[in-house]
């Protein structure tokens, strides 16, 4: 089924490599008014998306992965190196605060209490509401350096490791409570990444979550292991009950 789509994203992930397409590809999680909370996928990481930007897309149901929550574009860019790409995707607008603070308004309606209910539900994308987080950086252990001379690969694989976790030295990882107990799981959201790249592995980069603000977690689950779950983003929950905004 192919469908054309409001599509207000909200999360990109750490670019991977994939190998059978030879292409360095992004995933996206965010808003649809016709779908609900979807993840869009394999987008391209250098092509300018924003968080809280409006695009209209034309979407279809991915047939290679099962969950729900998944669409991928319709058009033909990724096999053309993502040549086409102002076809499949097009900017409508940027939203401003009253209609981001309505989007975590529709965050906490869908709201679980634990991990283990999505898990039940057979949920991709879900959301907790938690008293507080505590992200921070811990070492990765399988970090690439660019500057170093490896004797068993290639210059390809050298160039596209710059995109990737590969060359970064530091996860980001993140601590809550739920109803299940205590997790610690990875934060793979791109935004962290990127500042880990200006900046270094500075705390400040969790600055606007490890606020001991109530928090809203939004978490997806792993296509091959689908009980293992990573947090793409958190967001400190508004203060004010939003009704529905007929603008957005």
């Amino acid at each position: 089924m192919e469908m054309i789509i409001d599509y207000t994203l909200v999360i990109q992930t750490v670019p991977e490599y994939s190998k059978k397409n030879d292409t360095v590809y992004t995933c996206t999680v965010g808003y649809s008014q016709q779908l609900g909370w979807i993840r869009v996928y394999p987008m391209p990481y250098s092509k300018g998306l924003q968080r809280w930007n409006t695009y209209k897309i034309r979407v279809e149901e991915n047939k290679q992965d099962s969950r729900n929550e998944s669409w991928k574009l319709c058009g033909h860019s990724k096999q053309e190196q993502w040549k086409n790409w102002n076809q499949d995707v097009q900017f409508y607008k940027r939203l401003n605060e009253s209609q981001k603070n309505y989007l975590k308004q529709q965050m906490i309606k869908n709201t679980l209490p634990a991990i283990s209910v999505m898990n039940k539900n057979r949920q991709s994308i879900g959301f907790i509401e938690v008293d507080k987080v505590r992200a921070r950086w811990e070492v990765n252990e399988s970090y690439f350096n660019p500057n170093q001379l490896l004797l068993f690969s290639d210059i390809e694989e050298e160039s596209i490791s710059q995109f990737t976790k590969a060359n970064k030295q530091f996860h980001s990882r993140i601590k809550f409570m739920d109803l299940d107990g205590q997790h610690d799981l990875l934060l793979n959201n791109w935004q962290y990444y990127e500042y880990q790249r200006k900046f270094g592995h500075n705390p400040e980069a969790f600055r606007n979550i490890n606020n001991n603000k109530k928090q809203i977690l939004m978490l997806g689950n792993l296509f091959q292991y689908r009980n293992t779950w990573l947090v793409l983003d958190s967001f400190t929950a508004p203060n004010n009950k939003l009704e529905l905004l007929l603008d957005f």
